[in-house]
């Protein structure tokens, strides 16, 4: 039995088209097409995120502090005045968030608690910005009222 050569070579072509389709992916060419395939970016290939840890008060404040000495181009004298502000305002969040976390590990705070924490932190940060007024030159105090939400690890 003889063969003529091109069916023999469309028959090797097809042969090694089909191997090469079970080797990166059956279906699809191989790129990721159905039955997965090579190139592929799959939530199995990627290695598992590790939760990013929140900042330390330390930290918080150092951010904030280096965001309004670029800002403002605080003096010496103003950006420790204003660091004590920033890591005061920073420990006093972290504790009254400690402490209410503590108490309400297993349960959904209420409206009213919601309430009661958005007007106590409001309170907090008017305060830190009325010890800001006392730190600042007006000119100062005027770009701090225009940038200052954006901030970092602000709520307003």
């Amino acid at each position: 039995m003889k063969i003529g050569i091109l069916p023999f070579s469309v028959f090797i072509t097809l042969l090694i088209s089909y191997q090469s389709m079970a080797q990166y992916g059956g279906y699809g060419g191989g790129y990721g097409g159905y039955g997965g395939g090579y190139g592929r970016n799959s939530a199995m290939n990627q290695l598992p995120q590790t939760p990013k840890k929140p900042p330390t008060s330390d930290q918080i404040a150092e951010e904030q502090t280096k965001w309004m000495n670029k800002k403002l181009k605080l003096t010496e004298d103003q950006a420790i005045s204003i660091e004590m502000a920033n890591l005061d305002h920073a420990l006093q969040l972290s504790d009254y968030q400690e402490a209410f976390m503590k108490t309400h590990a297993n349960i959904r705070p209420t409206p009213q608690e919601i309430q009661q924490i958005r007007t106590t932190v409001d309170k907090w940060q008017a305060d830190k910005d009325a010890k800001f007024q006392t730190i600042l030159t007006p000119e100062q105090w005027e770009i701090y009222q225009k940038k200052k939400k954006g901030m970092p690890h602000t709520t307003q």
